[in-house]
């Protein structure tokens, strides 16, 4: 009886990825959250595949450094990064010192840098102290997720940093690729700007 228990109780806490077309209603329904980042609206019957290069990116829900739910669609419109770190690894506090100026640089072109840290330096999910935290060390005021619903790591295998390129129909431009450096990373916006 115990191994049905914690079956029931493992599938229950399965995370979700948001996506209007898994909801099982026969009419398409998105509805942003309210938060104080660029909200866009996706267009109705936007289907989230996969994050691969050339799917359309999976709606999450996820909290950020402010307490407030971030929504991956909520950026429809604008060029996004994906910056899937943790807060031990020494290459993704490499990337995050330039963050904010990349973010910066391209914002009024319509760009948006996302970082979903997975993992603080114990290895679990980041509160938002530690959301906090990093945006205050590293000087990010783009938005700092934490990925308690397993995402980089579905995407990353857990290798980090590894970044995404997601251009403005949230169609994935760029596959997760580890290291990229910002120089890299300003030259794929660019060409999605």
């Amino acid at each position: 009886m115990l191994p049905i228990l914690a079956l029931l109780f493992a599938a229950a806490c399965t995370p979700h990825l948001y996506s209007p077309v898994d909801t099982g209603d026969s009419e398409w329904s998105w509805a942003a959250p309210e938060n104080s980042w660029p909200t866009g609206e996706p267009p109705v019957g936007l289907d989230g595949e996969a994050y691969e290069q050339g799917r359309i990116a999976p709606d999450f829900r996820l909290m950020d450094q402010f307490g407030d739910e971030v929504s991956l669609w909520q950026f429809y419109g604008l060029v996004v990064v994906l910056d899937h770190s943790t807060m031990w690894c020494a290459m993704c506090q490499d990337l995050a010192r330039d963050a904010e100026d990349t973010w910066q640089t391209y914002r009024e072109q319509g760009f948006m840098y996302v970082t979903l840290l997975a993992e603080d330096t114990e290895h679990q999910v980041p509160d938002q102290e530690d959301l906090g935290y990093w945006g205050e060390y590293f000087g990010i005021g783009a938005p700092i997720l934490a990925d308690d619903a397993g995402i980089a790591l579905g995407v990353t295998g857990g290798s980090y940093p590894q970044v995404q390129v997601i251009d403005r129909t949230m169609r994935v431009a760029v596959e997760a690729v580890s290291p990229l450096s910002d120089d890299q990373i300003r030259a794929e916006v660019e060409a999605l700007l």
